[in-house]
């Protein structure tokens, strides 16, 4: 069956309208083997072994490699909505290599077909999609992108949006030079045959390199999707420090993630804190709070670029509501008017006394000083250890249950490079502890045999 494919070139504008954005419904930012959906804090399961990968601006374990086949994530599928009306959006980063061919996300019907999903053939996009015959049997079938939507820019990072509505389908493309276009397609699934999706390789076809995977229950605008687009070439969802100028504390001491929530002038965002997931909002007065939903424009900011800063890498950080910029001057952090002063402008990355020492976007990272990929590979039912250490003498590994109780302990001496693949007999959350002379690392890891 050949469905009617309209393909457009859109041209980013600099006078976008104001639109509003919705929190996703899931949101893995695949920081590494980390397979957690920050929306949820559940994790995805993973299947077969998978890597970390440097992201699109360059830094070491900020996206997700797979092995070249049967390595892929899954998590359950929900959509939302009355029956008919039901709607979704899909957006993440796609690396395209050396492979003629890779996979990016894919669901099966309780059959085995291949109904849904994406994947790159050479320089060109393709969508897995169905078809039903007279008897009302389900088909799998395939749909390619018109030609100028394509890969011809070769490797790096593009930009992925793919909108599912009663109307059809829409497929957006950036390429790595900020090349936007929009491929329609009358295509329209029934969400009744899906109740899971994956995130990898497929039937021998393998993955590729993914940063950034979301999921919205709605479908979004080309606007929107370009929106999204012109924040995400900026910020990464890489949970990040935030270091003030002044007094080179982090905020709250704990890390971040940013979700762009609109365009008003100028994007807006919410802060979501990685240790337990809500969001910082300004109240009355100077104070801030953390709450769980993002309900009014007291939980948005803008984040603007400090122009007279090398590299451009801090920011000064001002609430939609409020009007007042978030401040730490050693007494607590709070808003206040804004005043350019230090205390009000904050590092995304690290900061050490007054001197940036986050490399920039562009710099290679080639070498990794140190390198940790730790998860459950729920097919073959083991947890991965694979660590490199610049030193890594006398490295002990626990393994111990959520109640702190000791399930398995390993030693070994003078290792560089630690790969160990360790069964245990248990269901649940364990906490998975290296250590070395000069380092430790503790990892959560939920074991589901």
């Amino acid at each position: 069956m050949r469905n009617i494919i309209l393909m457009m070139t859109l041209c980013f504008s600099s006078c976008l309208c104001a639109q509003e954005i919705p929190l996703p419904q899931k949101c893995f930012p695949l920081n590494g083997t980390d397979s957690e959906d920050i929306m949820s804090g559940q994790t995805a399961d993973i299947h077969g072994a998978v890597h970390a990968l440097a992201d699109r601006f360059g830094t070491n374990g900020k996206a997700i490699s797979f092995d070249k086949e049967d390595s892929y994530l899954s998590f359950p599928l929900v959509t939302s909505g009355e029956q008919g009306q039901r709607e979704l959006t899909l957006t993440y980063w796609l690396y395209v290599g050396q492979d003629s061919i890779s996979q990016a996300f894919w669901t099966k019907d309780q059959d085995g077909n291949l109904l849904f999903g994406m994947k790159r053939k050479g320089v060109r996009a393709v969508l897995d999609i169905y078809h039903t015959d007279n008897q009302k049997n389900v088909l799998p079938d395939q749909q390619w992108m018109w030609d100028d939507s394509n890969f011809n820019e070769g490797k790096g990072w593009y930009f992925v949006a793919l909108t599912y509505s009663d109307d059809g389908t829409h497929f957006y493309l950036v390429t790595p030079k900020g090349k936007m276009t929009e491929c329609y397609s009358a295509f329209i699934p029934d969400w009744n045959l899906f109740t899971s999706m994956c995130i990898g390789a497929v039937d021998h076809i393998p993955s590729t390199g993914i940063d950034d995977f979301k999921i919205y229950d709605t479908a979004l605008s080309g606007e929107q999707v370009s929106i999204l687009y012109q924040f995400e070439s900026q910020f990464s969802m890489g949970s990040e420090s935030l270091f003030n100028v002044e007094t080179g504390i982090p905020l709250y001491s704990s890390t971040w993630y940013f979700h762009c929530v609109g365009f008003q002038g100028a994007l807006q965002h919410t802060l979501q804190n990685q240790s337990d997931l809500s969001f910082l909002s300004a109240d009355a007065g100077y104070a801030l709070s953390m709450t769980s939903d993002v309900e009014s424009d007291n939980q948005k900011w803008s984040i603007y670029p400090m122009k007279d800063t090398a590299k451009g890498r801090l920011y000064t950080i001002i609430n939609i509501a409020t009007g007042m910029s978030l401040s730490d001057t050693r007494e607590g952090v709070f808003q206040q008017v804004p005043d350019n002063a230090d205390s009000q402008r904050w590092c995304i990355g690290q900061w050490e006394g007054k001197k940036q020492i986050k490399s920039d976007i562009g710099e290679s990272h080639d070498i990794p000083l140190l390198f940790e990929e730790i998860y459950f590979d729920k097919g073959a039912g083991v947890i991965r250890v694979h660590i490199r250490f610049p030193e890594g003498e006398n490295v002990r590994i626990r393994l111990t249950d959520s109640q702190g109780m000791l399930l398995k302990e390993l030693l070994f001496s003078n290792v560089q490079l630690l790969e160990r693949d360790i069964r245990l007999q248990i269901n649940g959350v364990c906490l998975v502890i290296v250590e070395s002379d000069n380092y430790q690392i503790n990892k959560k890891v939920f074991v589901n045999s």
